[in-house]
C-alpha cells in the first residue's frame, strides 16, 4: 500500500492544519493508513464525517476498479471538497486512463485543475481541484463512470436504501443508492423518500426500523464466517431467515459491470489451477504459485479476473477451508460470471443459493474435457450465461422484490434477395430463444406471394412485417427502410444464409449488458465454405472492444443507429462503413465470442463481402470435412 500511503502523506503535507479526509474502498489492512484517520467504506459508517461537513481535501483510494464502483455506490456520504483525489492501485491492462468527462451540471463549473496520471504501474490517480467547495462524491462518482466508458452508472427502479456495514456490495455502481443509518429513516430527497426499497446488514437481533420502507435484513460478514458459525448455536444462524443459504437472493450479487467475460482467453497458456487456503482466504494456485488471493468479504474483482485470464480451469474443492460460505458462494458466482471454466466434483448442500443450473453446470464437465480448447469455452459460456443472468446486480434485486424490468425488444432487419433462402431464415428465427424480437423482413426485388416465400410465412408464429422493396434499390437503403419499420430499442442485422444459435439474440443483450457498447456483435469464428464442403474454425480475439464485426451480427442500440444515419445508400460496404461512423462519432464496438454464429461461404459472387475463399483457410485453429458447428449452435452435423 505505499503508494496509497505516499499519496495520504502529501494530501496531509499540501494542506498542514486544514482538514484531510482519507476513505478506502477494497483494503483489508489499513495499519499504513491508520495515522491519516482513514476511513473503511466497507465498514460502520456510523460517526462518519456528515456529507454537509467540510474539508480542504479528500482523498478515496480504492484497490481495484471494482472496489471504486462500490465506493462510488456511497458517494453522496462525502462532504465537500475544494481538492479531491480519487486513486486505484491496481487496474487490468486493456483499461485506459479514466478520463473524466465534466458536464455544467454538479458544480463542475467551479472547476479550475483536473490531473489525470499514472505515477506508477498499473495504478491510476485522478486529482481535480475547485474554485469552491464541492460535493467530492461527484468526483469520485465521475471516476468510476471514466473506468466504465462514461456509461450512465445506474441501476432500475426502485432507488435502493443501504444500511449497515459493507451494504454496498449490494449495489456496486450505483451513485443514486441511497445510504441510511442502520436504524433508519432513510434521509428524504427532495422532498420525497430517499429510498423505495431498503437493504440492511445486521448482526443476529435486527433493530428495529423507523421507516415506514420495505426492509430486507442480510447478515453482516462477520456473522457468516466459519469461527462464528463454528461456535455453540452458530447452527441456528445458517436455520434461520437472516442466515439462509437456499436461493441466490440471499447472497450479494455479482458487480456485472466490472466482472463479466471481458478478455476472456480462449487459448490459455497455463495448466489447470485449484482454490486453496491462504492466510484464511481462498486463492487461486497454479503450480505452487499464488494467483490471487480473495477477499474475506468473497467478493471477486476485475483485478482477480485478470490475474488468472491464463489458466486452463479451476478446481473447486468445496472440503477447503475458506473464510466463510457467503464468501465461498460469492467466489464461485463471481468466477462464473467471469466465465472462468469451473469444474468441482460435488456441491455442498448449504450452497443452494449457487442456484441449481449453476450447481449442475459445474459438476457436469470433467477435467479432461477442458483441455479441448473448444470444449473448454463452451463449458465457459454456460457458466457465465448461467451466472450472469441469475447473479448480476439487476437480477439480484428483482429477486428481493423490485418490479422487474419488461424485456427489450428487438428489430431483427433481414433483407434477403433469395425467395428459396427465405424458409431457412425464419428457421434460424424461429429457433431463439430468451429474447423479445420482431422480424422486418425486406423482399430485396422478389414478391411476397412467392411460393417458397408465401409458405414459409404462414407457418412463421413470431412477430413479423414484410415489405417488397425494387431490385434496383441499393443495399443500403433497404435496410434503412426496414429500420423506418422497427419497433424494438435495439436493431440486428443478420443474413439469410448464415446458421444462428438458439441464444444469439439472447447473448447479444448480455454482452450489451456487461460490456457498455453501444455496437455488439459476433466475428466469423466458425466459417462453413459450401464450395468445398469445410468447416473452419479460425483464431479470433473475441470478449474485446474491437473496430470489426461480422456484418448478419450487427446489434446496436436504435439511438446509436439514428445518431450516425444508419446504413450510407450504399450497395455494398455498408457494414464497415456503418462500423466506421460509430466509432467516429465516439461509440464503441464490442466482440461478444462468436461459437453461436456460423458463416455460411458459397460463391464469391453471392456475397456482397467479396473476399476470396483462400482468406477463410488462413489463421485457423481446426478444420473439419462437412459441417462441423460448435455445440452451442444445437444443430446436427448434417443440418446444411
Amino acid at each position: 500500500m505505499s503508494l496509497m500511503t505516499d499519496l495520504a502523506r502529501a494530501a496531509r503535507e499540501r494542506n498542514g492544519k486544514r482538514r484531510v479526509l482519507v476513505y478506502c474502498a477494497g483494503f483489508e489492512k489499513l495499519d499504513e493508513l491508520e495515522p491519516y484517520g482513514a476511513l473503511d467504506l466497507d465498514g460502520d459508517l456510523d460517526g462518519a464525517p456528515r456529507a454537509e461537513e467540510g474539508a480542504a481535501e479528500i482523498l478515496v483510494l480504492a484497490r481495484t476498479p471494482t472496489d471504486l464502483r462500490r465506493a462510488a455506490t456511497l458517494q453522496s456520504l462525502l462532504p465537500m471538497a475544494t481538492r479531491v483525489v480519487v486513486a486505484v492501485e491496481e487496474t487490468p491492462h486493456w483499461y485506459t486512463a479514466p478520463v473524466l468527462s465534466p458536464t455544467p451540471a454538479h458544480r463542475w463549473r467551479a472547476l479550475t485543475d483536473l490531473r489525470v496520471h499514472q505515477p506508477r504501474r498499473p495504478a491510476w490517480v485522478v486529482e481535480a481541484a475547485f474554485a469552491k467547495p464541492t460535493p467530492a462524491g461527484r468526483t469520485l462518482a465521475a471516476t468510476a463512470r471514466a473506468f466504465a466508458g462514461h456509461r450512465m452508472d445506474a441501476v432500475a427502479a426502485p432507488v435502493a436504501a443501504l444500511a449497515g456495514p459493507g451494504a454496498a456490495h449490494w449495489r456496486p455502481g450505483d451513485p443514486n443508492a441511497a445510504p441510511a443509518g442502520v436504524t433508519g429513516p432513510v434521509p428524504e430527497r427532495f422532498g420525497a423518500r430517499g429510498g423505495d426499497l431498503v437493504l440492511r446488514t445486521t448482526g443476529e437481533d435486527p433493530p428495529p426500523w423507523a421507516g415506514e420502507e420495505t426492509t430486507v435484513d442480510r447478515p453482516v460478514a462477520e456473522l457468516m464466517s466459519w469461527e462464528r458459525l463454528g461456535r455453540p448455536g452458530g447452527g441456528r444462524i445458517l436455520e434461520s431467515g437472516l442466515g439462509d443459504l437456499s436461493e441466490p437472493r440471499t447472497i450479494p450479487p455479482v458487480d456485472d459491470r466490472s466482472v463479466n467475460p471481458v478478455g476472456f482467453v480462449t487459448v490459455p497458456t497455463l495448466g489447470m489451477a485449484g482454490l486453496s487456503v491462504e492466510s484464511g482466504r481462498w486463492a487461486i494456485t497454479c503450480a505452487g504459485r499464488t494467483l490471487t488471493v480473495f477477499g474475506a468479504s468473497g467478493c471477486v474483482t476485475d483485478v482477480d479476473v485478470n490475474r488468472i485470464r491464463q489458466v486452463r480451469g479451476v478446481r473447486v474443492d468445496w472440503r477447503r477451508s475458506h473464510s466463510g460460505p457467503v464468501a465461498a458462494l460469492r467466489v464461485v458466482t463471481g468466477l462464473a460470471a467471469a466465465g472462468v471454466p469451473l469444474i468441482a466434483e460435488s456441491v455442498p448442500r448449504w450452497a443452494g443459493a449457487l442456484g441449481p443450473e449453476l450447481a449442475r453446470l459445474i459438476t457436469s464437465v470433467e477435467e479432461t474435457a477442458l483441455k479441448d480448447d473448444l470444449e473448454r469455452e463452451e463449458h465457459s459460456i454456460r457458466l457465465r450465461r448461467e451466472a450472469l443472468r441469475t447473479h448480476g446486480v439487476r437480477t439480484r434485486w428483482e429477486q428481493l422484490g423490485a418490479p422487474a424490468a419488461p424485456p427489450p425488444l428487438t428489430s431483427v432487419l433481414l433483407a434477403t434477395r433469395r425467395p428459396e433462402m427465405v424458409p431457412f431464415a425464419l428457421e434460424q428465427m424461429t429457433r431463439q430463444r430468451g429474447a423479445e424480437f420482431e422480424v422486418i423482413l425486406a423482399l430485396h426485388g422478389i414478391p411476397a406471394g412467392h411460393p417458397a416465400v408465401a409458405g414459409a410465412l404462414a407457418s412463421f408464429e413470431r412477430p413479423i412485417t414484410v415489405f417488397e422493396a425494387g431490385r434496383e434499390t441499393v443495399f443500403g437503403t433497404v435496410l434503412n427502410e426496414a429500420a423506418t419499420r422497427a419497433s424494438g430499442s435495439f436493431l440486428l442485422k443478420m443474413d439469410d444464409d448464415d446458421w444462428y444459435g438458439p441464444d444469439f439474440i439472447s447473448d447479444l443483450l448480455l454482452a450489451h449488458s456487461y460490456s457498455g457498447a453501444e455496437v455488439v456483435g459476433m466475428v466469423p469464428e466458425f466459417v462453413y465454405l459450401a464450395a468445398i464442403g469445410v468447416t473452419v474454425h479460425r483464431e479470433q480475439v473475441t470478449e474485446q472492444i474491437t473496430n470489426f464485426i461480422a456484418g448478419g451480427t450487427i446489434f446496436t442500440e436504435r439511438s446509436a443507429f439514428d445518431a450516425v444515419g444508419g446504413f450510407r445508400t450504399l450497395p455494398g460496404t455498408i457494414d464497415a462503413q456503418f462500423q466506421h461512423a460509430v466509432q467516429a462519432a465516439g461509440g464503441q464496438i464490442y466482440r461478444t465470442q462468436g461459437l453461436g454464429y456460423i458463416l455460411r461461404r458459397g460463391k464469391v459472387a453471392n456475397h456482397t463481402w467479396r473476399e476470396p475463399i483462400g482468406t477463410f483457410l488462413r489463421r485457423n485453429k481446426r478444420q473439419w470435412r462437412g459441417f462441423r458447428p460448435s455445440a452451442l449452435m444445437e444443430l446436427p452435423g448434417e443440418a446444411v
